[in-house]
């Protein structure tokens, strides 16, 4: 073995592998600090007396490389290479500078690290070609500096780069694995979790299927069925046999394969307590449960026992496990599993298996879901996420599609070339500025509400929509670049807008916009699937998107003209309702430029919102509804107590109303008697209170309520206050033509049944 310009990783101190994956260059320096802050140096707090700490960024890709050097030296590889100015020579004279080389008794990687300040596309055709030119002389090479040969992975991983699909089909056809700053992000986490554990899971993405030398694997074991008619096996087994064929499908792990994964991130502390408990000599005697798979349904080899006299339905053997990478995924018991990792004995230990044997994913799921329903670990979006993935192509075609619309923002949130890259929140992820959409309000409020995925009457599909196909999956990519393009557009054309999310200022990222945008779309297929006789079966996605894309310019020009307060004022638009008036907004927006654009309400929303009813509104509730109800109440509360010493206000008014009058009065400094501060909701509180419905309640009943509770009695007069309070603020919104017939409804209804006194 030639170790020339290679570290032992053994030998390795965590502030060496702390300081690589910094994203600073940190050191102390004198006490004259003036030169290095000129130089873009900034002063760290620490605990110093004769001199300063100071720190500065690295360069984007020297930060980039380091990160993924430590990634290798915290997974416990053997040797990893000494700088990034390491030469694997593959001739005399002739040689690649790597930028991470290292490998273990197992495995050899081979890493080229390219990165971009920002996030943006980028080509890297030279470097792949010329990395995937030299490919067969750098293995040959680095097997020569181990001394055998090894199974040997090559790496290109990437920060902020979007790459082409010319460069990922490139890197794929080749056999190399692209990690992009996710993947990398993720495996950084499950290794500060797992430490040297975490390199199996690795092995298991980057080996999958392939043979796992000198590994013994005939055990004992117990075969059965279960009532669904599924084979398992129960024995005991050795942990580290266990960890190096296993593989768990993390929720937040970004690769494509893991689409169905169903399992959240491992604890650390957890992990602690277990190998803790396992080292003061506790066990588990639960067992784990694993779905080994065999490809093409292979059968499992189980060799029988001697013949047993016994009363069950099982059989006794030997089992031959597979000695592949990959083959058995752990349903549940990840914890206990890699917290046998972290203890002193766990090559004498055995733990208890449940294996199933090619258990189909849904299936995985379900048990997982199952076992972990009522579990306050489990976050209740995790599990809800897991079970929409069971009804994947399920027979019943609305939960087929409810499955396929989650899928729609799952697999865009984990494309690098999405606009919604990292926006969704959809396992564990905490909510941020930019994270702030949901999969479950996009569903309600958009996805759910449009033509182009269908009509469903109950479990029936009874029209099919404009991005249905033949098939799901090609259903799910027509709407994900669909949805893809018209949404590039958008974010291209609000750049400020689109980066700051949930945060100050922003709009058009949140669920409110996002909804709206999905719904508005809808509205322009129809008017020119209508108008023009737009045949949207005949295009894919990503055209039939730029067919419509230039009627979404009205309303990008809507949204670059809102002042801060506009903003404020439709990011405030709570709920499905708030979404309408977004729409609506978007939808008058377009009709201004395309008079013939008219979805259905729009007029009677323009109409409603063009501040035409406002004033006949104002004369009928401020000058004659308010006082009938005023006059009224105070006349028959005067009518029942009697006057004498303010009596119908003390016994007739509750005290919290009294209360309140009297604080609305010290606070304006007035000399008004307190009953001039009763308000319309006072008057509903007074009605319905115990004292007082047998006086005033009947003359409050509209028609046809005389057998209902108080509440629904009373209901009309909480809906005038809302209609008052409108009418009172007409800035804040317009009185619609339908609250105007109420009002005057309400009014022949009051003056008929108030006036019979």
């Amino acid at each position: 073995m030639n170790t020339e310009k290679l570290l032992e990783v053994s030998s390795i101190s965590s502030i060496t592998i702390n300081k690589a994956k910094s994203p600073f260059i940190t050191k102390a320096i004198p006490k004259k600090i003036e030169e290095y802050l000129a130089d873009g140096w900034e002063v760290v707090p620490s605990k110093l007396k004769k001199s300063v700490r100071v720190r500065k960024p690295k360069k984007h890709n020297d930060a980039f490389e380091g990160r993924v050097w430590a990634l290798c030296a915290k997974m416990g590889f053997d040797y990893i290479n000494e700088d990034n100015q390491y030469i694997l020579k593959y001739d005399a004279n002739l040689g690649k500078q790597i930028d991470v080389f290292c490998f273990d008794s197992e495995i050899i990687l081979i890493i080229e690290c390219k990165s971009t300040r920002s996030r943006r596309r980028v080509s890297y055709q030279k470097d792949i070609n010329e990395f995937i030119g030299l490919k067969n002389k750098l293995r040959i090479s680095a097997q020569n500096i181990v001394g055998k040969k090894l199974k040997t992975a090559f790496l290109f991983c990437t920060n902020n780069a979007i790459l082409s699909d010319n460069d990922r089909q490139r890197l794929k056809a080749e056999n190399i694995f692209h990690f992009n700053q996710d993947l990398i992000e993720y495996y950084e986490q499950l290794t500060d979790h797992l430490g040297r554990a975490s390199k199996y899971q690795l092995f298991g993405h980057l080996f999958a299927g392939q043979k796992i030398s000198n590994l013994k694997n005939r055990i004992p074991a117990i075969k059965g069925k279960v009532s669904a008619g599924y084979t398992i096996y129960s024995f005991c087994l050795d942990p580290l046999y266990l960890l190096k064929i296993g593989y768990i499908l993390h929720r937040t792990d970004t690769t494509p394969d893991t689409t169905h994964a169903y399992q959240r991130l491992i604890r650390k502390t957890r992990l602690n307590q277990i190998a803790k408990y396992i080292d003061n000599s506790g066990y588990f005697p639960n067992s784990i449960i694993i779905n080994i798979e065999t490809k093409g349904n292979k059968d499992l080899r189980f060799d029988l026992a001697s013949k047993m006299d016994h009363d069950s339905h099982t059989s006794f053997g030997v089992l031959n496990l597979p000695k592949n990478y990959r083959s058995a995924f752990i349903i549940d018991g990840q914890h206990r599993l890699y917290g046998y990792s972290k203890t002193k004995l766990n090559s004498s230990h055995t733990i208890p298996v449940i294996a199933f044997h090619n258990l189909p994913m849904e299936e995985q799921s379900k048990i997982f879901v199952d076992i972990n329903r009522t579990q306050k670990s489990v976050p209740p979006n995790l599990l809800q996420s897991i079970q929409a993935d069971f009804h994947w192509g399920s027979s019943n075609e609305k939960l087929a599609m409810d499955a396929l619309k989650t899928r729609i923002f799952a697999e865009l949130n984990s494309e690098d070339d999405s606009p919604f890259y990292k926006r969704v929140q959809l396992a564990e992820e905490k909510k941020t500025d930019k994270r702030c959409l949901t999969i479950q309000t996009i569903k309600a409020w958009g996805l759910n509400r449009v033509k182009y995925l269908g009509r469903y009457k109950g479990d029936k599909l009874i029209q099919s929509g404009f991005l249905q196909e033949t098939t799901y999956i090609k259903t799910l990519n027509k709407s994900k670049s669909f949805l893809n393009t018209i949404f590039k557009n958008i974010e291209e054309e609000l750049p400020l807008q689109w980066d700051k999310g949930s945060g100050e200022g922003g709009f058009i990222a949140m669920n409110v916009g996002v909804t709206a945008i999905i719904r508005i779309a809808d509205d322009i297929l129809d008017y020119l699937v209508n108008r023009d006789n737009l045949d949207p079966f005949k295009n894919d996605g990503e055209n039939l998107a730029k067919s419509i894309i230039q009627y979404f310019d009205p309303v990008i020009s809507f949204c670059k003209d809102l002042n801060s307060e506009g903003i404020k004022k439709l990011r405030g638009k709570f709920g499905s309702g708030g979404v309408e008036i977004v729409i609506k907004h978007f939808q008058e927006a377009i009709n201004k430029q395309y008079p013939e654009f008219k979805p259905e309400g729009l007029e009677q929303w323009i109409r409603d919102n063009s501040g035409l009813f406002d004033d006949q509104a104002r004369d009928i509730g401020h000058n004659h509804i308010e006082p009938l109800i005023d006059s009224f109440v105070k006349n028959k509360l005067k009518e029942s107590y009697g006057v004498k010493n303010d009596k119908w206000w003390i016994d007739g008014v509750p005290e919290k109303i009294q209360k309140d009058c009297s604080n609305k009065k010290i606070e304006k400094k007035s000399t008004e008697p307190l009953e001039n501060f009763l308000n319309t909701i006072h008057y509903y509180e007074i009605i319905v209170s115990s004292q007082n419905w047998d006086i005033l309640g009947n003359y409050f009943t509209p028609p046809g309520f005389s057998n209902e509770g108080k509440p629904k009695k009373l209901n009309w007069l909480k809906e005038f206050n809302n209609i008052r309070q409108k009418y009172t603020h007409p800035q804040r919104e317009p009185i619609t033509e339908k609250e105007l017939e109420t009002l005057q409804q309400l009014y022949s209804w009051l003056k008929i049944n108030l006036g019979k006194e």
